[in-house]
């Protein structure tokens, strides 16, 4: 009998739901900052590449996880055991990763200034696009749940497939009416929507409104919706309305509490990009605090549930970024400060934990720990 018990019990280090956080918080801190010390700190790193080419790299294999993970559903590779199926899974992603981004800037380059090796404005304008295919592709996923070839009874992987082409349309279209016009060699202040820092601002907090509804408020208020279909159409478009509005709240707390009036002074119309640079860290705590703290708290009503994770979620979020522009990215990372005691770029940093949580509870499933049951 203890045999049998022995023999199903997960491998790797049994946790309370605790120290199964505390251990996985961890590990992904860990990982970050070695690939951070070799790849890119200013200062010290091996190889200084920061914050180009490393951040289009970044990005676009950010964007892959999206492709393989979610869309596809881990199709072809979730048979196969741990760690072998993390390392190949992470393998496919960083050649992917580089590869795409790559055909990008030095072959659609060669014939659009716009995505030219030359300065490194390719890899901008390459890493831009995984601005909106993450919310392009991602939202088809979770939030859609599908939606329209699931309820015509598609499975994995021609389901994923399916949200792929979907999603590449979609972020097709979101980058040439949002992004694109701001850096084609045709640009002029009355051919576009809104600007580059409007444009990163506004849609990155369309993206946290997405995960914050599907990571901690259980798709809450688009579950209201009896049909998947209403609920897909309803998350899409109000994601985007709620996004807007999330945008002047975040812009508003940045100005008048968050920056240090001499920051803001240094920073000027660039501030609109900034709800990005917030926006990130809450997202980073959303992705921990759902897939590696259980999603606490699960015992109270659904409704104190939501509202108890949207309080600590956000709130860990804010004061992270705080703790990151005030001392860690300076202190810890050797990033330029903007003004004694105030600097970082978040984008960079935070989306390298969020890779590296996602390669880690995605792909090889926490391996070397587990959770006791």
């Amino acid at each position: 009998m203890s045999n049998s018990t022995e023999s199903t019990k997960p491998f790797g280090l049994q946790l309370g739901p605790v120290g199964f956080a505390i251990a996985n918080f961890i590990i992904i801190q860990a990982i970050s900052y070695g690939v951070w010390l070799l790849f890119v700190d200013p200062k010290v790193g091996v190889w200084k590449f920061y914050p180009q080419p490393f951040g289009a790299y970044l990005f676009w294999a950010i964007l892959v996880v999206v492709f393989i993970g979610f869309n596809l559903g881990m199709s072809g590779f979730s048979k196969m055991s741990q760690p072998m199926g993390g390392i190949v899974t992470t393998l496919v992603t960083v050649v992917l990763g580089f590869a795409i981004p790559m055909l990008l800037i030095f072959g659609w380059g060669a014939l659009d200034p716009a995505f030219s090796p030359e300065k490194f404005a390719g890899h901008g304008a390459a890493g831009l696009i995984v601005l909106i295919g993450f919310y392009g592709f991602g939202v088809v996923a979770n939030s859609m749940d599908g939606w329209p070839w699931t309820d015509a009874g598609m499975k994995q992987p021609m389901v994923g497939w399916a949200q792929i082409f979907v999603g590449f349309f979609l972020t097709t279209a979101g980058y040439l009416a949002l992004v694109y016009p701001n850096l084609a060699s045709w640009t002029a202040p009355d051919r576009v929507l809104m600007s580059l820092p409007t444009a990163i601002g506004w849609f990155y907090s369309v993206i946290l409104v997405w995960l914050t509804t599907v990571l901690v408020l259980d798709l809450w208020p688009y579950s209201t919706f009896k049909t998947r279909a209403g609920r897909a159409l309803a998350a899409f478009f109000g994601n985007i309305i709620l996004g807007t509005v999330c945008y002047y709240v975040l812009l508003a707390l940045l100005k008048n509490v968050l920056i240090p009036a001499d920051a803001l002074e240094k920073i000027g119309p660039a501030i609109n990009l900034w709800p990005a640079q917030l926006g990130v860290w809450i997202v980073h705590v959303l992705l921990l605090w759902a897939l590696c703290c259980g999603n606490a708290p699960t015992s109270l009503s659904p409704g104190m549930n939501r509202v108890a994770r949207f309080i600590i979620t956000w709130a860990l979020g804010i004061v992270a970024f705080i703790v990151y522009m005030k001392w860690f990215a300076m202190g810890v990372l050797n990033e330029a400060a903007i003004v004694p005691g105030f600097g970082g770029d978040p984008l960079t940093w935070v989306d390298l934990l969020n890779l590296i949580l996602l390669f880690y509870v995605v792909y090889f499933g926490c391996y070397g720990i587990a959770k006791k049951q």
